[in-house]
């Protein structure tokens, strides 16, 4: 079976799995490809019977959940916003920017005026590189709906000038970076019609539900302490919030289909688990249901057998499990990479003499090295920052700049402090004497 897979940018791959292939396997293929490893923040989306966009369970069968299995048509989305000093991989961040591209056009996410200036130009270095009028490109249109003045264009090329020799890795993460500072960043959007039949958007997010009209106008928030409950009947879900005065308050929301309400309510809990809870909970990731041929099949089997079991959510692990997952993961690639697991046939090919072996164990300690005092986050310039109080050096002064939490320990940090190690330049002179 072959599914088609969107990515964020326009770009279809096409992906062939087995016919009883788990959305999982589709997605791991999809994510090897494109070599990412933090895997556990993108899911796969697809359109409903009536034009509805649903998430792809990753624990259940693809042809259970997608109507015409002829042309499987999906979509590779980013399902977890996480903070970009928590991102690892550049590619992962690429994706990241290529999703909030799709906000920024769609209203979701709003900008101030100098925002905008500042993102246009830096989504522009990241795209076209230094600046050239024949290149140049800029998102202003999109983002704001109406063209731009003159002096708004100046402005824009002026700051254009002055990200001269930024990298691509760096324009990226910046950009991400002032858009992750907006309040409906990490929101995803589910549209219903609300007790009195107003079309409503509820937005679920890191901290709470927001209510808001067509255009994104707010209506109102709520934070998940004061969510009591939320529950699913056919087309309805009702969200039961409690009161600054004791009181309870029911929210009622109306979709247009079955599968529409089941999302809102996958999303409140699951996106609420990933973000606010130290690791899943049995209760949450062993939820499943049965069709009636396999409710009987267990009468006469034991309760423990997979027959006919649709898991009701896929979050497997928190935030903070993905992120430590996937640097173990990235720790062990990397310390099993070409470089350093030569076999012993390839070191009696390229020389078996003692010297030859010196210089390889040489080149070995060198590469470790210039990695160990490169910034972990922007993979360009040398350590050169410590954070106060935790004492990490992970960073540049550039990128230890735009963080507020340290990126290993996670303690807030107080200031920056500027240290002095050796260059990479210096220590390979003294190696070389």
């Amino acid at each position: 079976m072959f599914c088609h897979v969107a990515r964020p940018d326009s770009v279809v791959m096409e992906v062939e799995v087995d016919p009883k292939a788990n959305g999982e396997d589709c997605l791991n293929k999809v994510c090897e490809r494109l070599g990412i490893i933090e895997v556990d923040y993108f899911g796969l989306q697809f359109t409903g019977s009536k034009g509805e966009s649903l998430w792809l369970n990753l624990r259940n069968r693809i042809s259970q959940q997608v109507d015409s299995m002829f042309l499987c048509r999906l979509k590779l989305r980013v399902k977890f916003f996480v903070e970009p000093h928590l991102i690892l991989q550049e590619q992962t961040s690429h994706l990241f920017l290529m999703h909030v591209k799709e906000d920024l056009v769609r209203g979701s996410l709003r900008l101030d005026s100098e925002q905008v200036l500042e993102l246009c130009a830096l989504l522009s270095q990241a795209e076209s590189g230094d600046y050239n009028q024949n290149t140049a490109k800029y998102f202003y249109t999109q983002i704001c709906g109406q063209e731009s003045d003159p002096r708004t264009m100046n402005s824009i090329i002026a700051r254009h000038k002055e990200l001269h020799g930024m990298g691509q890795a760096s324009a990226e993460y910046q950009a991400l970076q002032l858009v992750s500072t907006l309040e409906n960043y990490g929101v995803e959007w589910h549209w219903a019609r609300d007790a009195e039949g107003h079309k409503v958007g509820i937005g679920v997010g890191p901290k709470g539900l927001f209510i808001c009209k067509q255009d994104f106008t707010p209506v109102n928030r709520f934070i998940y302490p004061t969510i009591q409950m939320a529950t699913q009947s056919g087309k309805n879900v009702y969200v039961t919030i409690t009161k600054n005065s004791g009181e309870n308050l029911v929210l009622l929301f109306k979709f247009i289909s079955t599968n529409a309400a089941s999302g809102l309510y996958r999303a409140i809990t699951e996106i609420h688990a990933f973000y606010r809870c130290d690791t899943v909970t049995s209760s949450v990731m062993m939820q499943y249901s049965r069709d009636f041929k396999a409710h009987l099949a267990s009468l006469f089997l034991s309760e423990s057998v997979d027959v006919g079991k649709k898991y009701i959510f896929d979050v497997q692990r928190t935030s903070k499990e993905a992120y430590d997952r996937a640097r173990r993961t990235l720790f062990k690639s990397s310390a099993l990479s070409p470089a350093r697991r030569m076999s012993t046939e390839e070191e009696e090919e390229e020389g078996s003499c003692e010297g030859c072996r010196e210089t390889r164990a040489l080149q070995n300690k060198l590469q470790r090295l210039q990695e160990a005092l490169t910034c972990v986050l922007c993979c360009d310039k040398e350590i050169n920052t410590a954070f106060c109080s935790c004492g990490h050096m992970v960073c540049c002064k550039l990128c230890a700049g735009q963080l507020q939490w340290c990126p290993v320990c996670r303690s807030e940090i107080d200031r920056v402090q500027h240290v002095y190690l050796p260059t990479c330049s210096s220590l390979l002179n003294h190696m070389n004497m």
